[in-house]
């Protein structure tokens, strides 16, 4: 259920133009418009369009429109530049991701720039060249990158924040008979990621490429796969980077010194004490006024502050500069519930290996049944060949499970279920559509991701299509009716614990989807945002469904009902634990934790579910989730009491992933978080 990042994050720089006028994006011709057309492609499936019409009077118009999982955004933009090629005029209408309206202006006149969407109302005096960045969901860098060129490279944003863009490649890509030479461009400063985007020599804009998603002209599908290998190396070298420059490895051995070492099954501190790493391994733990420090041993004094065992987040989709931001928050260990899967495994291979930092991943392969409805996918399975199929192809590859999405058909997930234990590998997944939760629990799951699955349960029938959005929705308007007591939510209890059935509510997504309003950040979610670049905080402005203004009480009452089904949970011992289905991976486990605890779960018992219980579930409890001797050094001092006030686990010092030594404040700084 990963929402889709605003391609406007992805932005870059083309090479110089010749002369005072900017490139090209299309021939311009008297009378009528020049009209482009590029294709969408998630993961080789085509999901949407873009056209780029250009009049003969300078007016640009800018038609995106993406299907991906049931839901995507459609854009009808009309733009005009100024003289220095940052915007004149803009006007876009027409919906995001999750459905709300896109309804957004941007004027220039003379030095007074003024702005107005749902999300935001604005207004600036402008001393210098300055370019608007659209909350409208739709590639920008046709637009931006020339400005940015014409500004020498660095631009000021609006309403904040700059963007820096270099040259990093040149590259020939071929379709059929024809060959295109590119200039490639990575864009930084202005968001977490450091981003590319590619243009023709000439200066017209090619497109952007990912392992996920990618936009490019019409016919030019055959360039992604080379382009995607280019930027892998250059990302590559960029991580590599990177862990040389943060990482500390002792070569004898580390000792923290006067930690509060947290007992998360006792929930307790335990004062005073000294832990002794060598290796990967805790080899020693005890009162510091006993434990003899070995000769050779670094030590690192930490006087009183907090030392935890690693986060454990149960939901990610892994990406480099995710895992950054996870080893920086304190997660040293993630479930991947859905990735592509030959970049996983090579992050998971640079992260073990220490060429890129990173967690260690516990990799669940993801396979999707087909339709216009279906997520994008390079497994797919909806025939029992195919299942069986799928399944092979992840066990040969050493993952430890399958996620099952929303199009398989419900006839073959008991033999998904049954192949994959049959290989002892976990089975866990959304609810497939014409299937209800109890269905899928006793065809096999082992684990049920997102808590509006579990209200479905009561909610949907075998009819509802919830490969869209009604399987927000239909939980927006209904979830209060749904009784925390009573016989139908005890028998389901019952039979997720007597099949031990693990939860994963994820829901800080939910918070967002039923909570969030245009233009508002999330209820306690202000300090985080304060921490993030304008881009960021920006995108986060543009949350929630659609929903009318007399059903806000409805939604907010749904995910007050959301809240008590995880407390509900938690009191009858079903196994819960956390993940965040986000791009800010560890800076929102911290938040889904906080709601664990606005939940009513005590603080002791929501550190544990992120760390022990979540191993436990694992099956890695042997190696990790906990401070013992002979377990992995993953390890978090914190400066504050995380188990007085939740809140504090964001006040993040050190984290050790298996013996190696990051200082978090470093790491933030370096993909641009404030500490």
């Amino acid at each position: 259920m990963t929402r889709v990042w605003a391609l406007c994050l992805l932005v870059g720089c083309l090479p110089a133009p010749k002369g005072d006028q900017p490139p090209q994006r299309a021939p311009q011709r008297a009378g009528s418009a020049a009209v482009e057309t590029r294709v969408v492609i998630n993961q080789s499936r085509k999901a949407g369009y873009m056209t780029t019409s250009t009049w003969a009077d300078g007016t640009i118009a800018i038609v995106y429109h993406e299907v991906e999982n049931g839901r995507g955004p459609h854009i009808d933009a009309t733009i005009r530049l100024a003289p220095d090629w940052t915007l004149q005029s803009f006007r876009a209408k027409g919906n995001h991701v999750m459905g709300t309206a896109v309804d957004e202006t941007f004027t220039r006149t003379g030095d007074t720039a003024t702005w107005k969407s749902q999300a935001e109302v604005g207004a600036a005096t402008l001393s210098g060249t300055a370019f608007f960045l659209p909350i409208a969901p739709m590639p920008i860098e046709p637009l931006l990158v020339p400005a940015a060129i014409k500004a020498g490279g660095k631009l000021a944003l609006l309403p904040g924040g700059a963007v820096e863009v270099k040259q990093v490649a040149t590259f020939d890509v071929t379709a059929g008979d024809q060959t295109r030479s590119l200039v490639g461009y990575a864009l930084s400063g202005h968001s977490i990621e450091t981003s590319y985007t590619w243009f023709d020599r000439d200066g017209d804009w090619f497109g952007n490429v990912s392992e996920w998603s990618s936009v490019v002209p019409e016919g030019w599908e055959a360039a992604i796969e080379p382009i995607v290998a280019k930027q892998r190396e250059m990302s590559r070298a960029r991580d590599a980077q990177l862990a040389t420059q943060h990482a500390t490895r002792p070569l004898a051995g580390l000792a923290f010194t006067g930690a509060r070492v947290l007992d998360v099954e006792k929930g307790v501190w335990i004062p005073d004490q000294t832990v002794i790493v060598q290796g990967d391994t805790i080899r020693t733990i005890g009162p510091t006024s006993k434990v003899k420090i070995p000769d050779g041993i670094d030590v690192l004094a930490i006087d009183g502050q907090a030392l935890i065992p690693g986060l454990i987040d149960m939901h990610a989709h892994t990406y480099a500069t995710g895992g950054v931001i996870d080893i920086a928050s304190g997660v040293t260990t993630v479930r991947d519930t859905g990735n592509e899967p030959d970049m996983l495994d090579d992050l998971k291979k640079r992260f073990d290996e220490g060429t890129a930092i990173g967690p260690s991943i516990v990799r669940m392969g993801f396979i999707e049944g087909r339709g216009p409805k279906a997520a994008s996918s390079k497994v797919t399975a909806t025939t029992p060949d195919e299942a069986r199929a799928a399944v092979e192809l992840y066990a040969r590859r050493g993952y430890e499970g399958i996620k099952i999405y929303n199009s398989v058909p419900v006839e073959i997930v008991p033999l998904l279920a049954q192949e994959a234990h049959a290989r002892k590998m976990q089975v866990i997944g959304h609810i497939p559509v014409h299937m209800l939760a109890h269905e899928a629990v006793k065809a096999g799951y082992d684990g049920i991701e997102h808590i509006n699955m579990l209200f479905l349960n009561f909610l949907a029938t075998h009819d509802t299509d919830t490969r869209d959005i009604t399987r927000f929705t239909l939980v927006g308007e209904r979830a209060a009716e749904v009784a925390m007591t009573g016989k139908p939510l005890a028998d389901f209890i019952a039979l997720l614990l007597a099949h031990k059935t693990i939860i994963d509510p994820t829901v800080g997504v939910f918070q967002d989807l039923l909570v969030g309003e245009p233009g508002k950040f999330l209820p306690g979610t202000e300090p985080l945002m304060a921490r993030l670049p304008i881009l960021v905080q920006r995108w986060f402005l543009s949350n929630g469904l659609p929903v009318a203004s007399e059903k806000r009480a409805t939604y907010r009452a749904s995910f007050d009902q959301l809240l008590a089904m995880i407390k509900t949970l938690w009191a009858s011992k079903v196994h819960l634990v956390a993940g965040t289905d986000s791009a800010l991976t560890g800076l929102w486990l911290h938040r889904e934790l906080e709601l664990f605890v606005l939940a009513g779960i005590p603080t002791r018992d929501v550190l544990r579910i992120a760390t022990l219980d979540a191993a436990r579930g694992l099956r890695l409890d042997k190696k990790v989730g906990s401070i013992a001797v002979g377990k992995r050094a993953d390890l978090v001092v914190v400066d504050g009491d995380p188990l007085a006030d939740i809140t504090q686990l964001r006040r993040t010092v050190f984290t050790m992933r298996a013996g190696v030594l990051y200082k978090s404040d470093a790491l933030y700084a370096a993909v641009g978080v404030k500490p």
